[in-house]
């Protein structure tokens, strides 16, 4: 503990710097906790797995920061692992927690465990952010000024650009 101590202005009571830093990182556990809701039990034993000891602890600052950076995850649904860009949904997010909590894992250092789950069932990204079927929507879109799966003028099916080219290759062979 610091040595550091504030007296009230008001109330001429005294007490320790420690005491003001806790006071505030338990009101952002709790901040924290509520942008999480459903998630947030097993999101408070994901953090304990990165205890060092099966019986060890984990200081409130170092808790703090794991769980300002699992409400990122969980917000955004976002991660990167080996240099490319995953996103999973809120469900997958929960499973994850679920499997590294089963493992009864101890000593993380990092999310990588985490992640290697997760990957399982994400998609991947972009450097825009976007999925290779959000993708290959917005360059049919691109292409045929009309939205993926849309029927053509004369009802036929809106064709993907690689089934364009295909076709014209084919159809320049037939030329004689």
């Amino acid at each position: 503990m610091s040595q550091d101590r504030l007296t009230c202005p008001y109330c001429d009571r005294t007490f320790d710097l420690d005491q003001v830093e806790a006071a505030d990182l338990f009101r952002e556990r709790n901040d924290l906790a509520a942008k999480l809701g459903k998630a947030w039990w097993i999101a408070n034993e994901y953090v304990d797995c990165f205890r060092r000891q099966r019986a060890g602890r984990i200081s409130l600052k170092k808790r703090a920061r794991i769980l300002r950076e699992v409400v990122k995850l969980w917000e955004s649904g976002v991660f990167e692992f080996d240099g490319k860009r995953y996103r999973a949904g809120q469900g997958a997010i929960l499973a994850g927690f679920q499997a590294v909590c089963n493992r009864d894992m101890t000593g993380l250092e990092n999310h990588n465990y985490l992640k290697r789950v997760l990957m399982g069932g994400a998609e991947r990204l972009s450097a825009e952010g976007l999925t290779a079927r959000e993708e290959q929507d917005r360059e049919q879109t691109r292409l045929f000024g009309r939205d993926p799966g849309q029927k053509g003028t004369g009802g036929e099916e809106a064709l993907a650009p690689a089934e364009i080219r295909r076709r014209a290759h084919g159809f320049l062979k037939e030329i004689p």
